[in-house]
C-alpha cells in the first residue's frame, strides 16, 4: 500500500541538511502508541530486524541557502510513504485524522491531504526509477577500525545485495523462505545518479552513498510488488531505496 501526504502551513518550512530524519521521526509519531513501539523496538524479525516502510523524501524542491545550511520549502510540502503491511498504514491514517497538527522538526505544519495510490504489477518486469538514494553495503575492518564499502549498480555485489536483503525481508514479513532472485538493470552508463546525502545530525549525522537513477527490474510478479512497497536496497525506514 502506497499513500501521498500533503501537508501545509502558516509560515515558511525551514528544514536542515539531513531533514530525512524529521520525516522518519513524523511518520514514528504517526503511529498508535502500541504499533509504533512495536515497530521501533521488536519489529519485523527473520534472520534480521525490519520495519517494512519506506518513504520518499519531499517532493518538492527546496531553496538551499548554503552559509545557514537549510532548505526553504515554502508552505506545502508533500512525501510518499509505502509498506506491505495494511495495518501499518490503516493505522497511520487513522491517526492522520485525528491530530489537528503536526511537527516536522521545528515547523508546525496541518495535514491538507492524504492520497491513497494504487499500482499493479501485472508482467515480470517494471521500469522504475528511484526517487530516493538506493544503498547496499558491506563493513569490513581495517587497522581495528569499522570501514564500510558502499557499492555501484555496475558491480555484481550490488544485485547480489539487493537479493539478499529482499530474501531476508520477505521472510520477515511472510514467515516462509524466498529461493528467487530478480535481475536488476540500471538504465543508465555513468556516475550521474550517485549520490552522497546526510541522514541526521550533529554527532549523530551519518553521511551515506546511494544511487538514483531509472532500472529495469525482472522476477516474479509477487516479488516486483512486494520491492514496490518496501524499497530497494537498505535503510528503507530512513528514507532510502523509495522506487516509483
Amino acid at each position: 500500500m502506497r499513500i501521498k501526504l500533503e501537508f501545509v502551513s502558516d509560515d515558511d518550512i525551514i528544514l536542515p541538511v539531513g531533514f530525512n530524519k524529521y520525516i522518519q521521526a513524523l511518520i514514528y509519531n504517526l503511529f498508535s502508541t502500541k504499533l509504533r513501539k512495536f515497530v521501533h523496538e521488536e519489529g519485523f524479525r527473520g534472520k534480521k530486524k525490519f520495519s517494512l516502510f519506506c518513504f520518499s523524501s519531499i517532493l518538492e524542491r527546496g531553496k538551499f541557502f548554503k552559509n545557514m545550511k537549510v532548505f526553504n520549502f515554502g508552505k506545502k510540502i508533500s512525501f510518499f510513504i509505502s509498506s506491505p503491511v495494511d495495518i501499518l498504514m490503516e493505522d497511520l491514517v487513522t491517526n492522520l485524522f485525528k491530530g489537528d497538527e503536526f511537527m516536522l522538526g521545528e515547523n508546525k505544519i496541518y495535514l491538507s491531504s492524504a492520497m491513497a495510490v494504487i499500482k499493479n504489477v501485472s508482467g515480470d518486469s517494471i521500469k522504475v526509477k528511484a526517487l530516493t538514494p538506493i544503498e547496499v553495503h558491506r563493513t569490513y575492518k581495517d587497522s581495528g577500525k569499522n570501514k564500510t564499502r558502499y557499492f555501484t549498480p555496475f558491480e555484481n555485489e550490488f544485485a547480489e545485495l539487493i537479493n539478499l536483503n529482499i530474501k531476508n525481508k520477505w521472510e520477515a514479513f511472510y514467515k516462509e523462505k524466498l529461493d528467487k532472485d530478480i535481475e536488476i538493470v540500471p538504465l543508465f552508463d555513468d556516475e550521474r545518479y550517485k549520490s552522497v546525502v546526510y541522514y541526521g545530525f550533529g554527532e549523530k549525522r551519518f553521511v551515506i552513498e546511494g544511487w538514483k537513477g531509472s532500472y529495469l527490474l525482472k522476477g516474479d510478479k509477487d516479488i516486483l510488488s512486494f520491492v514496490y512497497d518496501t524499497g530497494l536496497g537498505s535503510k528503507n525506514s530512513q528514507g532510502f531505496g523509495f522506487i516509483e
